[in-house]
């Protein structure tokens, strides 16, 4: 048996409900009932909102960790671009048709290959990072085995002085161009992953 409620209504609330009750089938219990689950949420909703939120939120992660990579790509490709364009010298006329043939060869291949690493799923960014922190762990590691090598030859703290600068010139940066266009000297390392 349904317990019973008392409520009072305003004179236009009642109207409505009045009227509403007159459709086939529909009760003023049944009216109000349907009106209370909806505003007080049925117990189906509840769990049906944790899942719906917890769909949201994997969502949210997925468009932000899409949106780093789509950044990372973007960033990639303008510094190519301009790496590419600084150290690239200007052809004569005559030799631009065999330039411009050789590049469409050079376009085909590349785009054969970004269709073979999309299809087998192995981003080339990945696996170059991956490579570049074994080469930079086995360099740390020889870099260290040296130190400890130089054993009571090591140098005293001066203040001013990078660090980098404290055994060797052996890791001076090897970056091709710097953020603002210009090469700043910069010169690749030979035996390292960056010439």
């Amino acid at each position: 048996m349904k317990p019973r409620v008392g409520v009072y209504l305003s004179e236009q609330m009642a109207a409505r409900l009045a009227e509403a009750a007159k459709r086939p089938g529909a009760t003023k219990s049944a009216l109000v009932e349907a009106a209370l689950d909806l505003f007080l949420g049925s117990d189906d909703d509840v769990g049906d909102a944790a899942t719906v939120a917890r769909r949201l939120g994997g969502l949210s992660h997925q468009i932000e960790q899409l949106d780093r990579n789509l950044r990372i790509a973007n960033e990639t490709a303008a510094l190519h671009v301009r790496f590419h364009l600084a150290v690239t010298p200007i052809l004569p006329g005559a030799a631009q048709g065999a330039a411009c043939a050789l590049g469409a060869e050079r376009f085909e291949e590349f785009a054969a290959q970004v269709a073979r690493r999309v299809d087998l799923k192995i981003p080339l960014i990945r696996e170059t990072i991956d490579r570049v922190g074994a080469t930079r762990a086995d360099a740390f590691a020889s870099d260290l085995a040296e130190l400890e090598s130089l054993g009571s030859r090591s140098t005293a703290y001066q203040p001013g002085l990078p660090a980098s600068t404290a055994i060797d010139d052996a890791s001076a940066p090897v970056a091709a161009v710097r953020e603002d266009g210009s090469n700043g000297g910069f010169r690749g390392r030979t035996g390292s992953a960056f010439y």
